[in-house]
């Protein structure tokens, strides 16, 4: 079984009620290769979106540059992750919201994708630059950090794979990768899953120990769980959605595993949502027969 791989990148940062859920909201300024001009490649992006929108109801304050205070972002250009970093100067956030870039690159090896949270330069007048750091949230930085609270950050999709962009399992082929599972895992990395501090103060040797997502084995660059690991998802068990790899042909779910462990390095992660809040979104575990080659999403 050949393996394919999925990935987070970082970028080191410098010096909510229920209803009012996090806002992903995606950036196609970056996609220079047009990998995102077809509306059902958006609309794929947006159903994965919409899973962690329903589900994390933390409120995360504005950041408003102006005047003497300044909030640079800093992320790596979605139309090549392996080049120069693109810094936006001034930049501004309303409440609640997460601002992810995104593109196509082709890969030349077995990455789907990569995806990580940005960094920040920051200066301004008294506490402007820790609240913009913690966005209303606890500690997020160094080794007292139990939170996360992102500005956002970017993330890039192969533009040389045979992806399945349906938004229902059912029409998904052997010979295809499933590009809902990748962004579903590349916006966990955005969210802090293996990127964040929250993150790496929970790792305990090869494992990372938890208070909701208990003892759970590490793959080697630890900030994915160990390959194979498997959790809950509408009450079967399947592959945990942060594993480094997935099969062509095959659905993964973000499993209550997955959630666990988000909840751990400090999101609010609401209650499952009734049926038919699960019908509006996409559900269904597919195995599709036929060998299996397996691809990475890369850190």
């Amino acid at each position: 079984m050949n393996t394919r791989v999925l990935a987070a990148a970082l970028l080191v940062a410098s010096s909510a009620p229920a209803e009012a859920n996090i806002d992903i909201q995606f950036d196609y300024s970056h996609d220079a290769s047009g990998f995102f001009h077809d509306a059902g490649r958006r609309s794929a992006l947006d159903a994965a979106a919409n899973l962690f929108e329903n589900r994390f109801s933390d409120q995360l304050t504005g950041i408003t540059s102006s005047g003497s205070n300044h909030f640079d972002t800093v992320f790596l250009n979605p139309a090549d992750p392996s080049g120069a970093t693109v810094v936006n100067s001034n930049d501004s956030f309303a409440a609640n919201v997460i601002r992810v870039y995104v593109g196509g690159f082709n890969f030349t090896d077995n990455t789907l994708g990569e995806g990580g949270p940005g960094g920040y330069n920051c200066s301004g007048m008294g506490g402007f630059c820790e609240d913009a750091t913690r966005r209303g949230q606890g500690v997020v930085r160094g080794a007292s950090a139990v939170d996360v609270a992102p500005w956002g950050g970017s993330i890039t999709f192969d533009t040389n794979t045979n992806w399945y962009f349906g938004t229902r399992s059912g029409g998904l082929a052997p010979s295809q990768y499933d590009f809902y599972s990748v962004a579903v895992h590349e916006l966990g990395h955005v969210l802090g899953f293996g990127t964040s501090d929250s993150f790496a103060n929970h790792v305990v040797g090869t494992n990372f120990v938890g208070a909701a997502s208990g003892t759970v084995p590490l793959s080697a660059d630890l900030s994915h769980w160990a390959e194979g690991t498997t959790g809950l998802y509408d009450g079967a068990w399947q592959e945990a959605a942060m594993t480094p790899s997935i099969a062509n042909g095959t659905r993964k779910n973000f499993t209550q595993l997955d959630f666990a462990g988000m909840q751990d390095i400090g999101w609010q992660v609401t209650a499952i949502p009734e049926a038919s809040t699960w019908a509006m979104m996409l559900s269904g575990l597919a195995l599709v027969g036929g060998v299996a080659r397996r691809r990475h999403l890369a850190h």
